[in-house]
Protein backbone atom coordinates (compact mmCIF):
# COMPACT_ATOMS: atom_id res chain seq x y z
CA UNK A 1 0.00 0.00 0.00
CA UNK A 2 1.30 3.34 -0.21
CA UNK A 3 1.02 6.58 1.53
CA UNK A 4 0.28 9.65 0.04
CA UNK A 5 2.33 12.46 1.27
CA UNK A 6 0.90 15.95 1.38
CA UNK A 7 1.12 18.60 -0.91
CA UNK A 8 4.02 20.90 -0.16
CA UNK A 9 4.50 24.28 -1.62
CA UNK A 10 8.21 24.73 -2.92
CA UNK A 11 9.19 26.07 0.68
CA UNK A 12 8.14 22.57 2.09
CA UNK A 13 5.20 23.66 3.67
CA UNK A 14 1.66 22.43 3.48
CA UNK A 15 -0.63 24.39 1.15
CA UNK A 16 -3.63 24.74 1.90
CA UNK A 17 -5.14 27.79 0.87
CA UNK A 18 -3.61 31.38 0.07
CA UNK A 19 -1.63 33.66 1.80
CA UNK A 20 -1.70 36.62 2.39
CA UNK A 21 0.46 38.28 -0.05
CA UNK A 22 -1.85 36.42 -2.91
CA UNK A 23 -4.98 37.99 -1.08
CA UNK A 24 -4.07 41.26 -1.53
CA UNK A 25 -2.65 40.72 -4.93
CA UNK A 26 -6.33 39.50 -5.73
CA UNK A 27 -8.00 41.99 -3.95
CA UNK A 28 -5.72 45.01 -6.10
CA UNK A 29 -6.83 43.59 -9.05
CA UNK A 30 -10.51 43.74 -8.10
CA UNK A 31 -9.93 47.30 -7.13
CA UNK A 32 -8.56 48.09 -10.26
CA UNK A 33 -11.42 46.45 -12.40
CA UNK A 34 -14.41 47.90 -10.52
CA UNK A 35 -12.51 51.16 -10.78
CA UNK A 36 -12.26 51.02 -14.64
CA UNK A 37 -16.08 50.01 -14.67
CA UNK A 38 -17.15 52.83 -12.53
CA UNK A 39 -15.46 55.30 -15.19
CA UNK A 40 -17.33 53.67 -17.95
CA UNK A 41 -21.11 54.27 -16.38
CA UNK A 42 -22.71 56.97 -17.61
CA UNK A 43 -22.72 60.09 -15.72
CA UNK A 44 -26.08 61.46 -14.45
CA UNK A 45 -28.08 63.56 -17.08
CA UNK A 46 -28.99 66.88 -16.41
CA UNK A 47 -32.29 66.49 -14.96
CA UNK A 48 -31.41 63.54 -12.79
CA UNK A 49 -28.45 66.11 -11.33
CA UNK A 50 -31.48 68.78 -10.80
CA UNK A 51 -34.19 66.41 -9.27
CA UNK A 52 -30.99 65.05 -6.45
CA UNK A 53 -30.16 68.94 -6.02
CA UNK A 54 -33.85 69.88 -5.98
CA UNK A 55 -34.10 67.46 -2.61
CA UNK A 56 -31.33 68.37 -1.21
CA UNK A 57 -32.13 71.62 -0.79
CA UNK A 58 -35.72 70.72 0.08
CA UNK A 59 -34.72 68.51 2.81
CA UNK A 60 -32.42 71.34 4.25
CA UNK A 61 -34.87 74.15 3.95
CA UNK A 62 -37.83 71.77 5.78
CA UNK A 63 -35.19 71.22 8.26
CA UNK A 64 -35.00 74.82 8.39
CA UNK A 65 -38.82 75.91 8.66
CA UNK A 66 -38.92 72.38 11.55
CA UNK A 67 -36.29 73.54 13.97
CA UNK A 68 -37.44 77.01 13.89
CA UNK A 69 -40.80 75.94 15.12
CA UNK A 70 -39.45 73.36 17.43
CA UNK A 71 -37.18 76.31 19.29
CA UNK A 72 -39.59 79.44 18.54
CA UNK A 73 -36.89 81.29 16.80
CA UNK A 74 -36.63 82.75 13.55
CA UNK A 75 -33.78 81.25 11.39
CA UNK A 76 -32.56 82.21 8.09
CA UNK A 77 -30.55 81.50 5.09
CA UNK A 78 -27.70 83.40 3.67
CA UNK A 79 -26.61 82.03 -0.10
CA UNK A 80 -23.94 83.50 -1.95
CA UNK A 81 -23.18 81.97 -5.53
CA UNK A 82 -23.08 78.11 -4.90
CA UNK A 83 -23.39 77.87 -1.14
CA UNK A 84 -25.35 78.96 1.89
CA UNK A 85 -25.12 78.91 5.45
CA UNK A 86 -27.69 78.92 8.41
CA UNK A 87 -28.61 81.30 10.87
CA UNK A 88 -29.82 82.24 14.17
CA UNK A 89 -31.58 85.27 15.16
CA UNK A 90 -30.05 85.78 19.02
CA UNK A 91 -29.85 88.94 21.27
CA UNK A 92 -26.51 89.95 19.48
CA UNK A 93 -28.20 90.13 15.96
CA UNK A 94 -27.61 86.88 13.40
CA UNK A 95 -25.15 83.98 14.76
CA UNK A 96 -24.03 81.16 12.53
CA UNK A 97 -25.38 78.12 13.60
CA UNK A 98 -22.83 75.81 14.76
CA UNK A 99 -24.56 72.71 16.16
CA UNK A 100 -26.67 70.12 14.76
CA UNK A 101 -27.80 69.28 11.17
CA UNK A 102 -28.14 72.93 10.16
CA UNK A 103 -24.47 73.80 11.37
CA UNK A 104 -23.27 71.86 7.47
CA UNK A 105 -22.93 74.54 4.77
CA UNK A 106 -25.27 73.69 1.95
CA UNK A 107 -23.59 73.54 -1.76
CA UNK A 108 -24.68 73.11 -4.98
CA UNK A 109 -23.12 71.01 -7.35
CA UNK A 110 -20.84 73.18 -9.70
CA UNK A 111 -23.10 71.87 -13.03
CA UNK A 112 -26.31 73.68 -11.37
CA UNK A 113 -27.01 77.13 -11.79
CA UNK A 114 -29.51 78.60 -8.77
CA UNK A 115 -31.37 81.90 -9.17
CA UNK A 116 -33.23 82.69 -5.86
CA UNK A 117 -35.97 85.32 -5.95
CA UNK A 118 -37.61 86.63 -2.95
CA UNK A 119 -40.53 88.97 -3.18
CA UNK A 120 -40.46 88.89 -6.87
CA UNK A 121 -36.25 90.31 -6.74
CA UNK A 122 -33.56 88.25 -7.08
CA UNK A 123 -31.52 88.14 -4.16
CA UNK A 124 -28.59 89.91 -3.06
CA UNK A 125 -25.19 88.23 -2.15
CA UNK A 126 -23.11 89.28 0.78
CA UNK A 127 -20.25 90.01 -0.95
CA UNK A 128 -22.14 92.83 -2.89
CA UNK A 129 -23.16 93.98 0.76
CA UNK A 130 -20.02 93.79 1.76
CA UNK A 131 -19.44 96.24 -0.59
CA UNK A 132 -21.48 98.61 0.13
CA UNK A 133 -20.15 98.38 3.50
CA UNK A 134 -16.86 98.78 2.45
CA UNK A 135 -17.76 101.98 1.25
CA UNK A 136 -19.38 103.21 4.40
CA UNK A 137 -17.11 102.15 6.36
CA UNK A 138 -19.24 100.34 8.61
CA UNK A 139 -18.93 96.80 9.30
CA UNK A 140 -22.11 94.69 9.15
CA UNK A 141 -23.52 91.57 9.82
CA UNK A 142 -24.98 89.20 7.65
CA UNK A 143 -28.28 89.24 7.15
CA UNK A 144 -29.86 85.82 5.70
CA UNK A 145 -32.22 86.34 2.36
CA UNK A 146 -34.88 83.27 3.50
CA UNK A 147 -35.97 83.72 6.84
CA UNK A 148 -37.96 80.65 8.84
CA UNK A 149 -40.11 82.57 11.62
CA UNK A 150 -41.13 80.51 14.81
CA UNK A 151 -44.63 80.32 13.43
CA UNK A 152 -43.64 77.88 10.41
CA UNK A 153 -43.86 80.86 8.05
CA UNK A 154 -41.17 81.34 5.47
CA UNK A 155 -39.90 84.11 3.51
CA UNK A 156 -41.81 84.03 -0.14
CA UNK A 157 -39.21 82.84 -2.40
CA UNK A 158 -38.89 80.64 -5.91
CA UNK A 159 -35.52 78.51 -6.45
CA UNK A 160 -35.20 78.16 -9.95
CA UNK A 161 -32.34 75.41 -10.76
CA UNK A 162 -30.92 74.60 -14.32
CA UNK A 163 -28.78 72.56 -15.97
CA UNK A 164 -27.69 71.97 -19.34
CA UNK A 165 -29.80 69.61 -21.42
CA UNK A 166 -32.21 69.84 -18.90
CA UNK A 167 -35.57 71.70 -18.37
CA UNK A 168 -35.26 73.89 -15.25
CA UNK A 169 -37.15 72.60 -11.78
CA UNK A 170 -38.43 75.40 -9.61
CA UNK A 171 -38.99 75.18 -5.40
CA UNK A 172 -41.14 77.85 -3.45
CA UNK A 173 -41.90 78.24 -0.26
CA UNK A 174 -44.30 75.64 0.13
CA UNK A 175 -41.14 73.33 0.24
CA UNK A 176 -43.25 70.29 -1.83
CA UNK A 177 -41.93 67.94 -4.78
CA UNK A 178 -44.38 67.64 -7.66
CA UNK A 179 -44.34 64.72 -9.33
CA UNK A 180 -43.44 65.44 -13.15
Amino acid sequence: MVKSLPATSLTGRNSRGFSLLELMVVIFIIGLLSGAAALTLPSKDGGALLQEQRYKLIGNLRSARAEAVFSGRSLGLAWEQQRGRFYVLTAQGWQVIQQGVLAKEVVLDERVRSLITVGGEPIKSASEDSDARDEGGEDQETTPQLMFLGDGQISPFEWRLSSDGAESLVLDEQLTVERQ
